[in-house]
This record gives structure tokens, sequence and C-alpha cells, in this order.
């Protein structure tokens, strides 16, 4: 057994103690996380919209382009920008669906439609990558002439509008969402840059087969992205530990505040795609000095680790609560 499982088990020896509800802390209002103003979402918004309807537009233009010019280079990286299309709209549909409050039905609200429709976006995404793949294999065994000039000339329409965007969301990337979505679009940037360069390869050279060599890079690159999505759409669904978090050190430092013995019943998971909720049993050495230690597990928390949703309840070791009613007798 792992040494540091305590913080997932419930001790024995609590069996049948009582737990005063209203000692629960939920983080909600708590003013230590950071997160975006009424109008930081607003600027999020509008530019997740307009850099999802460019998107989307170009990547109907350059898919048509591939089409006339033979380039699977430019249809590659039409359906990567397709891709990134999808992925924005996601990100512009959570960003409107976080606003809703939560209900009855759904406690912690609409956070993890983004998971859902991200998976349904990568399966689209492969199934789309693998007919890419098949008609590359194709072209090694025969030969179809490309236009270097029409898929130079296009791709480079792609660069300067991919890297326009980039530019813009690295600007506004005071969201998650919009960090995502900037990551996107540098892989779009190198998608345009495959492209450029094999279109000018093709131009000077008139050697078409570099056209699926390069293809293959674009490829490559859109199934990376698809397996790192879905598995953070499946980490985020099955409730797990986010990857920026560290549960081990996480319960360490926990257990470094003045006044807690000890961690467990310890949970982590996605409450959003973007936002992480934590629940623990904490062992208080001090029942007087239970609300300075709880203060300061909340703040160590938020600053440290950026966690917004917070449920801790203490509890009191048996030994200590026997000694202090000894020495009171």
């Amino acid at each position: 057994m792992h040494k540091y499982s305590h913080y997932l088990s419930h001790d024995d020896w609590q069996q049948g103690m009582s737990h005063d509800d209203h000692h629960q802390s939920n983080l909600a209002n708590n003013p230590y996380p950071k997160g975006l103003s009424a109008k930081q979402r607003r600027q999020s918004g509008t530019v997740l919209l307009w850099s999802l309807i460019i998107t989307f537009v170009f990547a109907i233009v350059e898919g048509i382009g591939g089409y006339y010019t033979h380039s699977i280079a430019l249809q590659s990286d039409a359906i990567h920008m397709l891709t990134d299309a999808a992925g924005l709209l996601i990100a512009y549909i959570a960003n409107n669906i976080s606003k809703r409050p939560a209900t009855v039905n759904l406690t912690f609200g609409y956070g993890n439609a983004e998971a859902i429709g991200a998976l349904m976006n990568c399966v689209f995404t492969l199934v789309l990558t693998l007919a890419l793949l098949f008609e590359v294999v194709h072209r090694f065994f025969v030969s179809v002439e490309v236009h270097g000039y029409g898929v130079f000339v296009i791709a480079t329409i792609g660069l300067l509008i991919n890297l326009i965007l980039a530019l813009i969301l690295f600007r506004y990337s005071n969201s998650l969402n919009i960090k995502a979505a900037f990551i996107h679009v540098l892989g779009d940037l190198l998608g345009s840059i495959v492209a450029v360069v094999a279109g000018v390869i093709i131009y000077f050279t008139g050697i078409s087969i570099v056209d699926p060599i390069l293809s293959l890079v674009v490829i490559l690159l859109l199934l990376v992205s698809n397996y790192n999505l879905i598995k953070k759409s499946l980490r985020v669904l099955m409730a797990g530990v986010p990857e920026q978090l560290d549960y081990i050190q996480i319960g360490q430092d926990m257990e470094k505040i003045e006044g807690i013995a000890g961690v467990h019943d310890l949970h982590i998971w996605y409450m959003t795609a973007n936002k992480a909720a934590l629940s623990a049993h904490i062992v208080a050495r001090d029942p007087y000095l239970w609300q300075d230690s709880l203060k300061a597990c909340q703040k160590m928390l938020a600053e440290k680790y950026h966690i917004e949703h917070i449920t801790l309840q203490y509890e009191f070791k048996p030994d200590y609560l026997c000694m202090n009613f000894c020495e009171s007798q």
C-alpha cells in the first residue's frame, strides 16, 4: 500500500463520531480565488466568437483550395483548422454556459458540457484524420500533380490569419479557455508553415511527392492533439485529479498548517474543465484554534493551487479530547 494512502482512507475510530455540518466550509464566496470579472468574461466571449468565425471560414476556403490544387497538405491543414474551430466553438459555448447558475439537478453547474463536447469533437476529427491518412498512403502509389503556386498562396494567407489570431488570443489570454484556444492556433501556425513549405518546394522543383510526405507532419500533429484532448476530457468526466495538481503534495501542505494533525478522505477533482474542487476531513489539534487553521488552509489552497471550491470538515483525536477532559476534572 502506498505510504500516503491514508489521505484516501476513512479511519475506523471515527465511525459513530458526530460531525457538525455547520463547521463545513464551502469556498464559493472566498475572497482569495481570482476569478474573471463580468467585463473580462464578455471580452473573452467576443474574442472567442470572432476567432471561431475567422478560423471556420478560412478552414472552408483552405479545404476548397486544397481540393482544386490537389494538395493534401492544404486539406490536412484545413481539417486541423476545422478541428480548432470546433474547439473554439466548445470554448465559446463553455464561456456562455459558465455564466448560468447551478440548479437543483446540476449542483456543480454546466461546466462539464465542455468535456462532453470535446470528446465528440475528437471522434469527428479522428474519422477525418484517418480518411486523410488513407488518401496520403494512396498518393504514395498514385502520383497526382499538385499546383505549387496555388498551395503557396492559400497557405501564406492562412499563415497570416493564424498569426493575427495568435496575437489577439495572446493579448486576451486572461482565461483558461482563451489560453487553450491560443495553443490550438499555435498548432494551426505549424500546419500553415508545413503547407507553405510544401507549396514552395513543389513550385520550384515540381516534385509533388513532397505534398503527402509533409502532410504526415500535420496528421501526426492532429493525432497527438486528439490524444491529449481525449485524455483531458476523460479525466474531467471521471472526476480525476487535475493534471496540474499534485495530490500528495497538497495533502502534505495541508498537514503543515498549524493546528492540523492529519488529513484523510481527501478528494480533488474537476468541478468543470477549468476549475478544481476539494473536500477533506481534517483532524484538528485544538477545537478552540480550528477557525484559524481553517482560514489558513483555505488561503493556502486558494493562493498556491487556485482551488476555488473547498469543503473541509474537522474532527478531533479522541486521545486529545480525553486528555483535556481529564485535566479539567
